[in-house]
């Protein structure tokens, strides 16, 4: 939560002063896979943009983004998590500053001073610190994590203006990300400050007040303010941690619960990881590569075959430097950086 504020707190600044310039649902739906590079979009929450590097299935070092968008008519302010739903070009964004969605359709096209296509905000919709959210492409309803709710829209394909939910899931905690297994109607929920993840079943189901059908929580866990989620092809769920930065992975994913101990752990000085966040798996690699945004380090650091990573292992890729557009201000001490990430590995 600490994170959170701070961040927002440098963006409402800047927003003020005008000078800013499969089954499973995480930071991207799934379409075919084509024969392109790829787009890997990153939210820079401390400048209120999004910048989006061409060729992201090999992208590295100190490059420069293909396009980023910014500007007042963007809308964007503090933006957090993303998703991108591939098969429809179309980019959701937890846009916190604002309390507010903005949706952009045709988003390998965005660039520059653009207007969203699709902007959800108002007092019906009852957003005020939207900070992640997911999609249920089956059922077309979006839900957004602000707070201690999880808030179900309907319509997510068309969804525009002050709309309100038809449903408000209350998890009792702020919650911190989620993730969506559409396959299984479940939701995992990060609690930063609680050091746990929460599983739920039956999502389509939930309203009102709700209990956790499994918690992962305790000591053994190494859970450190937990800041996000995935699970990968072999059923293991995968942990961000901001505290103690690093991944902490656990098999069986479905039915894990309790003190449980990782099977693998990332972390040490040769990761590069500083303060991750948001997380996105591109699955159509065999073994899987974990894209990672880190605010503190003012990167992406990618890590191919996550299957088998383990220890204190240097990262595959590492998308850093000034010509990225992630650079923290102050000669590096500025305010965080990279928040969010989304890939589409089909453009």
């Amino acid at each position: 939560m600490v994170r959170r504020l701070h961040i927002l707190a440098m963006s409402l600044a800047i927003v003020l002063c005008g000078c800013g310039g499969s089954g499973r649902s995480g930071s991207s739906l799934s379409g075919s896979t084509g024969t392109g590079l790829g787009k890997l979009y990153v939210s820079n929450a401390a400048n209120n943009s999004i910048v989006r590097f061409d060729n992201a299935l090999t992208v590295t070092g100190n490059v420069s983004p293909g396009a980023t968008i910014s500007g007042a008519s963007t809308q964007l302010a503090a933006p957090q998590y993303m998703l991108i739903d591939v098969a429809n070009n179309r980019l959701f964004v937890a846009n916190q500053g604002a309390s507010s969605v903005v949706v952009f359709e045709n988003a390998n096209t965005k660039m520059g001073n653009v207007t969203p296509d699709r902007t959800i905000s108002g007092p019906a919709t009852l957003l005020v610190s939207p900070v992640d959210l997911t999609v249920d492409s089956g059922r077309n309803l979006l839900y957004v994590a602000d707070g201690s709710n999880i808030f179900a829209f309907s319509g997510a394909s068309t969804i525009n203006g002050n709309t309100p939910p038809v449903r408000t899931i209350g998890v009792g905690f702020v919650a911190s990300a989620i993730f969506f297994d559409q396959a299984n109607d479940r939701l995992f929920v990060a609690d930063e400050t609680g050091n746990t993840v929460r599983v739920y079943d039956g999502l389509s189901l939930l309203n009102g007040a709700v209990a956790a059908n499994r918690i992962i929580s305790g000591a053994a866990t190494l859970l450190n303010k937990p800041a996000g989620l995935q699970v990968d092809t072999a059923g293991r769920l995968i942990v961000s941690n901001f505290g103690t930065p690093g991944i902490t992975i656990y098999s069986n994913a479905a039915t894990a619960s309790g003190n449980v101990v990782p099977v693998a752990t990332i972390t040490g000085s040769s990761t590069g990881l500083g303060a991750p966040t948001q997380m996105i798996l591109n699955n159509a690699t065999t073994t899987g590569d974990l894209h990672i945004a880190d605010g503190k380090s003012a990167a992406v650091l990618v890590f191919a075959n996550i299957g088998a990573a383990n220890g204190n292992i240097a990262p595959t890729r590492n998308v850093s430097g000034s010509n990225t557009g992630l650079v923290r201000s102050s000669g590096g001490t500025g305010p965080f950086t990279a928040s969010g990430i989304a890939l589409d590995t089909t453009r």
